[in-house]
């Protein structure tokens, strides 16, 4: 299920630093049952708080979520083992990775060389 949220997450129209600082210390579960309280608690800015809240519908992200499985499309988050170790090391690295096909290759130096 929290592959759900993850999907959902990923596909809001969020400041990347926002969506970092979230993820640095809550799951995307816990970020979908926040409510305008808790997010106001977390320093979250306004602007970004209207569009999490806006948003808390999961069909779309269910569709999409269908779709990815037939593609065989995966979401990796920042939060992932699978994240690319040399990718963290940059201070404003995505969120999230939408990968299709072998997924271990990313940390190779072939890859690695493109991203630095």
């Amino acid at each position: 299920m929290e592959e759900l949220y993850n999907v959902w997450f990923s596909g809001l129209d969020l400041n990347n630093e926002t969506k970092l600082d979230l993820l640095e210390k809550y799951d995307t579960k816990e970020i979908w049952e926040f409510d305008l309280e808790e997010f106001v608690q977390k320093e979250v800015p306004e602007e970004e708080i209207n569009k999490i809240l806006k948003s808390k519908s999961l069909e779309e992200e269910k569709r999409n979520l269908e779709y990815m499985h037939q593609k065989d499309i995966k979401l990796i988050s920042v939060k992932d083992e699978k994240y690319p170790r040399k990718l963290l090391q940059i201070e404003d690295k995505p969120a999230f990775l939408y990968v299709r096909g072998n997924e271990e290759i990313l940390d190779d130096d072939a890859v690695r060389s493109g991203w630095l």
